[in-house]
């Protein structure tokens, strides 16, 4: 795929990019192509020209021999793990819709439409874990484990957890958590969708940073639960990204606030790759803008500010991370 321009002067982007600040934070990152980011999800339609671009691909593989090149476990995962199914990512379909819609929200490029992710040249690694359905059971958290050390192990410097259970998941779940944090790692994870105090889990778990949504307003979404676990908030309403097959859309959860802090991340590392994952979480903490009327305690330390996080003296290095202009392969 040739060069993908971001949005020109004049061109409308969506709501949510603008109300984080992602188009002040361009011109001095739109990401690394050697920061990858993990989504942990439903799995990813890569035929979409707008993501087309952005998949991780693991250098030790050699896809479709049926050889697991670099004995990691898995055969042929040149582009990631799907744990549903146990094969390598994107070889079943139909994909529920959610993956997708999460992806393009971190990295979605710019093409004909007036469509971008918050960090359109980063490289997203697609681990399926969520059912054609969009759902998991309990019978599935030592999968989920397994797809939290399979990013980690493969090189994630970002890991993307958009959903939540009721109860509390077994101590094999919490064990692979502390190993991201061991691995310097960061997970961002949801408040969930009960619009009442009470975040659910993993985003309630200390070594998740979790995220509530907020509205076209700047308040938070009644619909997003809250808690004294959340870290900040995000876009949650009319959030605009791709389905599958290419259709533009928008919906509304705390699934959709969770990537924009991850895409935000993801510009802080690359802005500067030597940052300490304690170092990163602090900037996009201390960066971020007061949601509603002062500061709205349910919503963390307020919401995510990528433009603030993201400025001349955050980024340490330019060349690959440089964003203005085109954004190439």
């Amino acid at each position: 795929m040739g060069s993908v321009g971001l949005p020109r002067v004049g061109i409308s982007l969506p709501w949510n990019p603008q109300r984080i600040g992602a188009p002040e934070a361009w011109p001095g990152t739109t990401g690394r192509p050697e920061i990858v980011v993990a989504i942990i999800d439903s799995g990813i339609d890569w035929s979409l020209p707008e993501l087309a671009a952005i998949p991780w691909t693991n250098p030790g593989e050699v896809p479709g021999n049926g050889v697991d090149d670099d004995e990691n476990g898995y055969r042929d995962d040149a582009y990631g793990w799907d744990f549903r199914d146990d094969v390598p990512a994107h070889a079943v379909a139909p994909l529920h819709w959610h993956g997708t819609f999460v992806a393009g929200i971190v990295a979605g490029r710019f093409s004909e439409g007036n469509l971008t992710g918050v960090a359109p040249r980063v490289r997203i690694m697609d681990v399926r874990f969520l059912d054609s359905r969009g759902l998991f059971t309990t019978r599935d958290w030592d999968a989920l484990a397994r797809a939290l050390c399979y990013a980690l192990d493969n090189g994630a410097r970002i890991i993307n957890l958009s959903l939540y259970a009721e109860g509390k998941p077994p101590a094999i779940v919490e064990q692979a958590l502390a190993y991201a944090g061991s691995c310097g790692v960061i997970v961002v994870g949801i408040a969930g969708n009960e619009g009442k105090a009470g975040v659910l889990y993993p985003g309630r778990y200390p070594t998740v940073l979790a995220v509530s949504a907020s509205d076209t307003a700047d308040r938070l979404a009644p619909f997003s639960s809250w808690g004294p676990e959340v870290a900040l908030a995000a876009p949650g309403c009319e959030v605009t990204s791709l389905l599958p097959g290419g259709t533009e859309a928008r919906h509304c959860g705390t699934s959709f606030a969770a990537p924009h802090v991850t895409g935000t991340l993801a510009l802080i590392v690359s802005a500067d790759p030597t940052l300490a994952e304690s170092k990163a979480v602090e900037l996009v903490l201390q960066s971020a803008s007061p949601v509603g009327e002062g500061a709205d305690p349910r919503c963390g330390t307020g919401l995510v500010n990528a433009g603030r996080a993201v400025t001349p003296a955050t980024v340490a290095r330019r060349g690959d991370g440089q964003g203005s202009g085109q954004v190439s392969p």
